[in-house]
């Protein structure tokens, strides 16, 4: 956009906030009361001789915010990485689920990402694949483990690709061993029960001379 464009955009923008009884604008600008009174009154050909001159009495100055610069890049440089690793997880068969658990994604945005990807003959719907083999089960839950450091989205990818797995085997082991420690923490649960329970009715057994304890 050229010099003048730029300048009549604010020349408008300006009087358009006068209309409004908002100077701020005018203000910060440096104008004072006796120039936004002159601008107030100019007719609309006056404004529009006075927008060809604009150039001349409204300098524009760039400039840059280093501090916000960088962090704008970064934010860049974080969205594409975010990105890339979305495409990666897919590619290597992550399931929907996990898709809407790292990053909020319904149903539609899973489909037509595989289906921009050339993804949506195997698993459209995320099915729930296979048990992994009891070997790939314990190398996955190794690597998942050996890994903790690092962002989830990257757990789950870096670990597939050690493991030499799929994404949905990588959260298939993990939920069998999730339904293992649960099974295990209710079996420990009723075993505690069970025996507070027989400790509860031996202490009322009768004594031999008919007390009861």
């Amino acid at each position: 956009m050229e010099n003048q464009e730029l300048t009549v955009l604010i020349l408008q923008r300006m009087t358009q906030q006068f209309h409004e009884a908002d100077y701020d604008c005018a203000l910060r600008l440096g104008l004072d009361w006796d120039e936004i009174r002159a601008l107030e009154a100019l007719t609309l050909l006056d404004f529009q001789v006075l927008t060809t001159l604009s150039p001349h009495f409204i300098r524009i100055e760039v400039q840059i915010d280093h501090a916000q610069l960088n962090l704008a890049l970064r934010r860049v440089d974080d969205y594409k990485r975010s990105q890339e690793i979305q495409h990666r997880l897919l590619v290597h068969g992550a399931p929907r689920h996990l898709m809407s658990r790292l990053y909020g994604w319904i149903p539609q945005q899973y489909r037509s990402q595989r289906c921009i990807l050339r993804l949506d003959e195997e698993f459209p719907n995320g099915g729930r694949p296979p048990n992994p083999s009891l070997t790939e089960e314990e190398s996955i839950l190794a690597h998942w483990d050996r890994l903790a450091d690092l962002d989830l989205p990257e757990r789950y990818l870096e670990t597939a690709l050690a493991a030499k797995v799929s994404v949905r085997q990588v959260c298939r082991a993990l939920s069998l061993r999730e339904e293992r420690d649960r099974e295990a923490l209710e079996a420990t649960a009723s075993v505690r029960l069970r025996s507070a329970a027989s400790g509860s009715r031996s202490l009322s057994l009768p004594w031999p001379d008919g007390r009861s304890g």
